[in-house]
């Protein structure tokens, strides 16, 4: 059983199909049986300390977006190790959208992401994605 913030298979199996089984980072293919060893799903926006708590009957999950697949994208390596483990480390600039602020000015469907197979794209929650212009430090900032 997944938690309300971890990605569902479906919501894996869109990842999968739009990442076309590479790591959107480096462009490493991946093999899909190998899940949690040489590749992760990465949350662009972080689940935070907790993650995300459990919707009671009725109400709607403020966060629930965090489990959709705009926030999610292919790397090799764990949250240690690989292109994930350079972002976790943040090694990796901001500017090219593998990681949002939780701080919520922006959901990870309204930031670019910079695509090793797709270029500058921004991710839908339906699993496909759009051409996107590279943000400019105004865009960032905001």
């Amino acid at each position: 059983m997944t938690g309300p913030a971890e990605f569902k298979p479906a919501t894996v199996d869109l990842i999968w199909e739009r990442d076309r089984g590479r790591c959107a980072m480096c462009g490493r293919w991946l093999v899909r049986m190998h899940r949690g060893e040489t590749w992760s799903v990465h949350h662009r926006e972080d689940r935070g300390m907790g993650g995300v708590k459990r919707a009671r009957k009725g109400q709607v999950q403020p966060r629930a977006y965090l489990a959709l697949a705009a926030n999610g994208v292919l790397l090799c390596g764990t949250g240690t190790t690989g292109c994930h483990g350079d972002v976790t480390d943040e090694k990796v600039p901001e500017r090219l959208g593998f990681s949002v602020s939780r701080i919520g000015i922006r959901r990870p469907v309204d930031v670019p992401l910079k695509h090793y197979l797709h270029g500058w794209v921004r991710l839908d929650n339906d699993g496909s994605y759009a051409p996107a212009d590279e943000p400019d430090e105004e865009e960032m900032a905001a």
